[in-house]
């Protein structure tokens, strides 16, 4: 009676194991944490951002720092955690396209992990800001300077 019940019991098992294994793929960019420091050419930078973003945009000059937690692939899927930090050089022409449609301009002060940023594009004159719900747009139209950030953390000031 044990022995029949195993028997029955074994392609259920099997048929689970196989459901969760398949059901675990990740989807979505791999998770992780690098800056632009680790890719030196342009076009390896841009690359490697577009990964992480939606939008696709031209770059005179690039810097980033993207922190990405891919918690797709667990046993229980769960959104997925990142921070994506750039500091951009773009044609003149391109500048107004960053700005997310609707969004008023602030008049606020730099935020602090605009300073944190790795890269020598100058920060300086980034006095226009724009946020919307985890996305913060800074710009300096003089020097066609974009300071972007996307993220999930709270902690966006």
């Amino acid at each position: 009676m044990i022995r029949s019940a195993a028997k029955a019991f074994f392609p259920l098992l099997m048929l689970a194991v196989t459901f969760a294994a398949t059901g675990c793929s990740q989807s979505g960019p791999a998770s992780i944490a690098e800056s632009s420091a680790a890719r030196a050419d342009l076009a390896d930078r841009v690359q490697f951002i577009e990964r992480y973003v939606k939008f696709r945009r031209q770059y005179v000059k690039l810097d980033y720092a993207v922190t990405y937690q891919n918690n797709g692939g667990g046993m229980v899927p769960a959104p997925s955690d990142w921070d994506i930090r750039l500091l951009a050089v773009v044609p003149k022409a391109e500048v107004n396209s960053w700005i997310p449609s609707g969004v008023a301009k602030k008049q606020e002060h730099s935020p602090h992990w605009l300073r944190d940023l790795p890269g020598s594009i100058q920060r300086q004159g980034i006095t226009e800001w724009y946020r919307q719900s985890g996305t913060e747009v800074g710009i300096d139209r003089s020097r066609s300077v974009i300071a972007y950030r996307n993220t999930t953390t709270p902690d966006s000031k």
